[in-house]
């Protein structure tokens, strides 16, 4: 019996070690994700701040 419970806390050991592994890789790819949006985010206002002003459609004038 004492190999059974053994081979249970080693399995419950390891459990333990792919779960924080897991966090961390999800934790990692959040914030790869919010990298990203902020990168996407800075460039797409850099594009729309580089486009030129709409011609105004209102006739100018009296």
């Amino acid at each position: 019996m004492p190999e059974c419970r053994a081979l249970t806390t080693f399995l419950a050991d390891t459990a333990g070690v792919v779960r924080s592994d897991e966090r961390m890789i999800l934790l990692f790819l959040l914030l790869l994700s919010i990298a990203a949006l902020a990168v996407f985010l800075h460039y797409t206002t850099l594009v729309l701040e580089g486009l030129p002003e709409p011609i105004p459609t209102a006739p100018i004038g009296p």
